[in-house]
């Protein structure tokens, strides 16, 4: 029998609880995927010796973590340099220093995971060196289907009446996702209900944030802004609707269009170059605000064009399911660990360092260290403490 394989998956998304955004939610999806399968063990910000540890976010904390923790170092590339823009506050200022840290980050990599073939030219572009292979985001399609009585439940809690039309939109509240044509569009279709579902979980960080929030208080009457909800309710609330709206003017791999496309939503997203490799002809591309408002009406009024982008909805979504996902990362894991690591690494030499390291993880509690109130910690887990 194959000895399973030891996996230390990193993220600073998991261990602060920063719900409400997408690298959160796709960190999830992966290991309750490979959670599954009887050739890996699982871990979650573990601090014994893995054979991989894979890192999810950029942070000095994952970093660290993901250096003395793993025997070989995967990282999936989630951000890219442009993903910043609109995003957080003053991005444009500290973009050049990002964009090397970024560089340098992923070069750390036995493998560098690219969730879109955009993103490994995008980090070719900015000088990587480390092998990249793309490997999409996952969806849980036993999470996200259509079903009626979650149609019936989510508009109820929307207050939204069974025969109203609605277009529907998830993501951070930043004007990146293109939050002011949506409100645009809603203006000229004011018999047509729009829900934004999402938050600002960077708080006043978020890149408008003022501004943002003045437009949301002002929108009119046939829009409504839920908030972050919990990710499990979030089937109910894509049910609700009958097309998914996103009108983002820059992405990676959205798991918002994965959970839509899943729930049998027809896709209506901005014409971006990256969604165009990973999406085909499965979804409907719009350029601007003229463009969108009129492929809504066509949706709403044709019901077999509606139909036919359903139906292309659920082959995007079965094509990345989380289970051919998991596999493809553990062909990525199984390829890293037949070649010595990138970097040359004295585990002799590391051993005693990585042993206290862990000391100290254990017997330090996360609310004696300074942190911010996003920040919700509990005490660290044993290092062999799996994640279910």
């Amino acid at each position: 029998m194959q000895e399973k394989i030891k996996v230390n998956i990193v993220s600073e998304a998991q261990a602060w609880r920063v719900e409400g955004q997408g690298v959160y939610t796709a960190t999830l999806v992966l290991m309750e995927a490979l959670k599954k399968r009887n050739d890996v063990e699982v871990y979650l910000n573990g601090n014994g010796l893995y054979d991989i540890a894979h890192l999810h976010t950029p942070g000095l904390y994952a970093v660290s973590k993901g250096l003395l923790t793993g025997k070989r170092l995967v990282i999936s590339a989630h951000v890219v340099p442009e993903s910043v823009l609109g995003s957080l506050v003053l991005a444009n200022v500290w973009l050049p220093f990002f964009t090397l840290y970024l560089k340098n980050y992923y070069n750390l990599a036995d493998m560098v995971i690219a969730v879109a073939p955009r993103v490994k030219r995008d980090l070719e572009e900015i000088g990587v060196k480390a092998p990249i292979v793309f490997v999409p985001n996952p969806v849980n399609l036993e999470r996200f289907y259509p079903d009626l009585k979650l149609r019936k439940e989510g508009r109820r809690r929307l207050g939204i009446n069974n025969d109203d039309f609605v277009a529907i939109c998830s993501g951070q509240l930043q004007p990146r996702k293109g939050v002011d044509t949506f409100i645009e569009v809603a203006k000229s279709l004011p018999y047509i209900k729009f829900v934004w579902v999402g938050g600002q979980p960077f708080s006043v960080l978020t890149a408008g944030y003022i501004e943002m929030n003045e437009k949301i208080k002002n929108a009119p009457s046939n829009v409504i802004f839920t908030g972050i909800v919990p990710y499990e309710d979030m089937p109910l609330y894509l049910n609700s609707a009958d097309i998914f709206f996103f009108p983002s003017f820059q992405e990676n791999f959205p798991m918002s269009v994965l959970e839509a496309a899943s729930c049998g939503l027809p896709l209506l997203l901005r014409d971006n170059v990256e969604y165009k490799e990973p999406y085909k002809d499965l979804y409907i591309p719009a350029k601007n605000d003229a463009e969108f408002r009129n492929y809504i009406i066509k949706l709403f009024e044709d019901k077999s064009f509606r139909e036919e982008y359903k139906k292309k909805a659920l082959m995007l979504a079965h094509e990345y399911s989380s289970d051919n996902v998991a596999q493809m990362m553990m062909d990525v894991y199984r390829e890293v660990l037949k070649n010595p690591p990138r970097m040359r690494r004295d585990y002799i030499t590391l051993e005693p360092f990585r042993e206290e390291w862990r000391r100290i993880f254990r017997n330090v509690k996360y609310k004696d260290i300074p942190h911010s109130s996003l920040r919700r910690r509990s005490i660290l887990k044993k290092p062999e403490d799996k994640i279910y």
